[in-house]
């Protein structure tokens, strides 16, 4: 994946030299390499994760430039000048729910009012996000989408590769799906129970989509 310029910006910031990352274990959004993070509500985060060297951190000055983003980019789309959701209030189109520089990784995540939210901070001046290229994503139960069609539109596999019908897939019916388009490291809420033909599994709970290609993913 490319590297965020959001994330270069900051790490010149905190003076961090940025390298690469490694891969996600955890079922919590507790992320190491940049993801979009979706759960079983079709809400949708996402995670920018970056190697640094050294040990001098300016955690303060950090958060502040992140933040500094995020209110940008709420006042441009009509929003309060905040950085975190608050109880009670309207969703921001973006928040930061937390930064961290720990043992050599910087970790930022953003929530989102909707898809359309993320690909817009995404294409920011100050952010540039290039870890991803979703440009659709859906959310639906096993059962709907079935019903929708989506089960007939290409060839499934099981978590660990094996063929996989589209009566094994829709007989589960507390699993949700999630039809991408685009690219990138998606990570759901739930373990992967099957994918399309071609996904390339990461863990449990992590799919890589290539850009520019579709893909469906039963979680649960």
């Amino acid at each position: 994946m490319k590297k965020s310029g959001l994330l270069l910006a900051a790490a010149a910031v905190a003076g961090m030299l940025l390298t690469g990352c490694g891969a996600s274990q955890k079922s919590t959004f507790s992320p190491s390499v940049s993801c979009v993070y979706v759960a079983q509500d079709g809400s949708v985060s996402s995670a920018l994760v970056k190697e640094y060297e050294g040990d001098t951190v300016n955690s303060k000055d950090l958060q502040q430039y992140l933040e500094a983003a995020v209110i940008r980019f709420n006042q441009e789309n009509g929003a309060q000048g905040m950085a975190e959701n608050k109880m009670g209030a309207d969703k921001l189109p973006a928040s930061l729910q937390s930064v961290t520089a720990d043992k050599g990784v910087m970790k930022a995540v953003f929530d989102y009012a909707s898809l359309e939210d993320l690909i817009k901070f995404r294409q920011t001046e100050d952010n540039e996000d290039t870890s991803n290229t979703v440009t659709a994503l859906e959310v639906s139960k096993v059962a709907d989408a079935d019903a929708a069609g989506w089960l007939a539109e290409g060839q499934f596999v099981k978590a660990d590769g094996s063929p996989a019908s589209a009566e094994e897939i829709k007989s589960d019916a507390a699993a949700s799906a999630a039809r991408i388009s685009g690219g990138g490291n998606i990570m759901f809420s739930g373990k992967v129970l099957y994918m399309t033909e071609g996904i390339e599994k990461k863990d449990e709970y992590t799919v890589t989509v290539p850009e520019g290609e579709n893909a469906l993913v039963v979680f649960k």
